[in-house]
């Protein structure tokens, strides 16, 4: 590991695996960067021989990783693109009526009869939408408060509140909490357990590429597990080291983007986290995906670097065309090998 602008006190060693504490391990990749935000610092990938994340050793502590979010993406407000050729603008309009009237949204502009027109497309479209609800039901009134772990800009929590949750929010980041607090978003700056919510506070919890982040992943779900109601949901995503887009670019796989993300779990490991802590497991489809993700990894692979850049470039050659379609049916029939472990578990 090289350690650049990192003092010796700043960072801790594990010489174990954080998730199971196994110290069997192996040396996956060694000098790994930050090539999206550019956080300084080449750091050090460890497989645990039993349940199989990758995690990072030695890490920043948790009080010395905040200054590795000083240029986060998380801080940004980030609205829809504008949809300007008659194509984009039916598949929104098809999208928000089906946002609406499945998961109680209040998007506009919609189509009439959208909902139903989406179930005559490929499936992994509409699953693709039902993944950006995070598959919550229906709010009910007295059944609707939701608490999104690590809520960032607060951009899902706004969606949410549109569609009737009672929202809360808490970051450890101060420049995204303020931004979710300027979308009139109730946010809360710290750790979930600084909080001291009372037990079965919550009806539905979320966490969206949070738990990677995490010194201590079991702790913060027993936290959730404490405040989630019983039958209440309690939703994860996360990069899946499994994935097959991990598998492909080896190194130059977008999620590894160290020191922030610190532990990549698979669907495995993730569920028999989850299923010790109680709860029932059950595992989502992520919808369309693949694309992004290629494209980013392979812009990585050629030396791009940059939140901005690795996203430009277009497929343009028939080979990757078909190669990417390929991956994406089989993420889609085997989600195991998705892009994101997600998990829907309820508390029982």
């Amino acid at each position: 590991m090289k350690k650049d602008n990192w003092k010796e006190h700043e960072l801790e060693y594990l010489d174990c695996c954080p998730v199971c504490g196994l110290h069997g391990r192996t040396l996956r990749f060694s000098g790994i960067e930050d090539r999206m935000s550019g956080t300084r610092g080449q750091w050090d990938y460890y497989e645990c021989q039993d349940c199989g994340v990758f995690y990072i050793d030695p890490r920043p502590t948790e009080k010395t990783i905040v200054r590795a979010y000083n240029d986060y993406f998380t801080h940004s407000v980030v609205e829809e693109r504008e949809r300007v050729g008659w194509i984009d603008q039916m598949a929104l309009r098809m999208r928000n009526d089906y946002l609406n009237w499945k998961y109680g949204h209040n998007k506009e502009p919609t189509l009439n009869g959208g909902r139903r027109l989406m179930y005559l497309l490929p499936p992994w479209l509409r699953l693709e939408w039902d993944h950006y609800a995070r598959h919550l039901p229906k709010p009910k009134l007295g059944n609707n408060r939701l608490l999104d772990v690590g809520c960032g800009n607060g951009q899902f929590l706004a969606a949410a509140q549109s569609a009737g949750w009672v929202c809360h929010g808490v970051d450890f980041d101060p420049k995204a909490v303020e931004t979710a607090r300027g979308r009139g978003i109730q946010v809360a700056l710290g750790s979930l357990a600084g909080q001291q919510f009372t037990d079965d506070f919550f009806d539905a919890i979320t966490l969206s590429h949070v738990i990677e982040h995490v010194h201590r992943p079991k702790d913060l779900l027993k936290e959730c597990v404490r405040v989630l109601r019983p039958g209440g949901t309690l939703w994860v995503a996360t990069p899946n080291v499994a994935s097959f887009i991990r598998k492909w670019f080896q190194r130059n796989w977008l999620a590894y983007s160290p020191p922030h993300h610190l532990i990549l779990f698979n669907p495995k490991s993730l569920r028999r986290l989850i299923e010790q802590l109680g709860l029932t497991v059950q595992f989502e489809h992520q919808g369309l995906h693949v694309q992004r993700n290629w494209r980013a990894s392979q812009s990585l692979q050629q030396g791009r670097m940059g939140m901005q850049d690795v996203y430009l470039d277009a497929f343009t050659d028939r080979q990757t065309m078909l190669r990417y379609w390929l991956v994406e049916l089989l993420a889609w029939i085997v989600l195991s090998i998705q892009g994101d472990v997600i998990i829907r578990a309820t508390k029982s």
